[in-house]
């Protein structure tokens, strides 16, 4: 096998781990807000990661720091693990895993305007998707919340956007700055660093008193298990490898698959159901931001 097709199977391989991978994450975190708390969540699922993913850092002698690592580890640790996915988990508690999904496919929009902003004009078809795609949020926000949208529901789909914003200024951040020397020890930093910050934020949300571990059910200890092995170790070296391989906007195509994945995934284990026009925002979204990466290419 070719030098050339091997890269490309395992830039395919890559591409369907966190597509498919942080598709079900919307999944796991419904489940696990019925027993646990938000921030505890993220707090238990990134510690348990970041702790396995250090030992096997440390077992094979994988120690040495560049200057400048420990700054990509807070990006990543701030911005990508407790920004990130810390909105996410919140968000999940008051929105539809679909709809929250749905959401997330503004992380593109962020990716391509961010490059715009550096200097890089993109071309008219991508153009064409951030207004399309734009559109679709903006519909998605005012009518497929529903006709008993609240003061939460509209919070917390703020919150998600923001926090995508956040995630693709991370993104292209630690494209820029020297990678770890070793990607294990730099993924466990980062994850430790996020699960503090989580911690933290739970703390100030009182989720940590409302906390009862002992009572968490066998099926929850599945969920979290699932978190933190096959999504967080398998999930994020994936998609941190990608970032250096290619251009983060490619990367961020992953926020348009997911929703497939969390809606259908919502439609059949927990009934979910989209209005009509919830429907046509998520395909203006999905089409614009169709424009966008295959504009991009």
């Amino acid at each position: 096998m070719s030098a050339t097709r091997s890269r490309s199977l395992l830039l395919i391989s890559a591409f369907l781990v966190i597509y498919i991978g942080w598709g079900t994450t919307y999944l796991a975190n419904h489940f696990l807000l019925r027993e646990l708390p938000p921030f505890v969540i993220g707090t238990l699922r990134f510690l348990c990661a970041g702790v396995l993913a250090l030992l096997w850092a440390l077992s094979r002698g994988e120690t040495q720091m560049q200057p400048g690592n420990w700054g990509s580890a807070l990006i990543g640790g701030l911005l990508l693990i407790a920004f990130g996915q810390g909105a996410l988990i919140y968000a999940n508690q008051h929105l539809p895993t679909g709809l929250l999904a749905m959401l997330y496919t503004s992380l593109p929009l962020w990716s391509v305007a961010l490059e715009w902003l550096l200097g890089e004009r993109p071309p008219f078809w991508v153009l064409l998707g951030l207004a399309l795609a734009s559109g679709g949020i903006v519909l998605l926000m005012g009518n497929g919340l529903g006709s008993e949208t609240g003061l939460l529901q509209w919070f917390s789909g703020g919150l998600t956007l923001l926090a995508t914003l956040l995630w693709a200024i991370g993104a292209w951040w630690m494209r820029q700055r020297p990678p770890f020397r070793s990607s294990w020890l730099g993924l466990s930093l980062q994850m430790l660093i996020g699960a503090l910050i989580l911690a933290g934020l739970g703390l100030l949300d009182g989720d940590w008193q409302a906390l009862h571990l002992d009572q968490l059910s066998g099926s929850g200890w599945l969920w979290l298990a699932y978190l933190v092995l096959p999504v967080s170790l398998g999930v994020y070296p994936a998609y941190f490898w990608l970032l250096r391989e290619v251009r983060p906007s490619l990367v961020s195509t992953f926020a348009f698959v997911n929703p497939v994945v969390a809606l259908l995934l919502g439609y059949l284990i927990l009934g979910e159901q989209l209005s009509l026009t919830a429907g046509l925002a998520c395909l203006a979204t999905l089409g614009g931001v169709s424009l966008i990466i295959f504009g991009r290419r």
